[in-house]
């Protein structure tokens, strides 16, 4: 597995806001920003919207599949 965070790979996000560490979810990577923030669609519903997230809140889980 590449170490490499890249669009199309899976990755669990787990956000902190204050200090405070939020519920962890499942994401796929869309993009990166160039501001350095990962663009991520969260895994459920698919109407959900993607949101930026920070990079250092990102693990990756898999590669993107062949």
């Amino acid at each position: 597995m590449n170490r490499v965070i890249a669009p199309g790979d899976r990755v669990i996000v787990t956000p902190v806001k204050n200090g405070i560490t939020r519920k962890s979810y499942k994401a796929t990577v869309i993009a990166w920003m160039s501001s350095g923030k990962l663009k991520v669609q969260p895994d459920g519903d698919k109407r959900q919207m993607s949101e930026l997230v920070n990079s250092d809140d990102v693990k990756k889980l898999a590669d993107k599949p062949a």
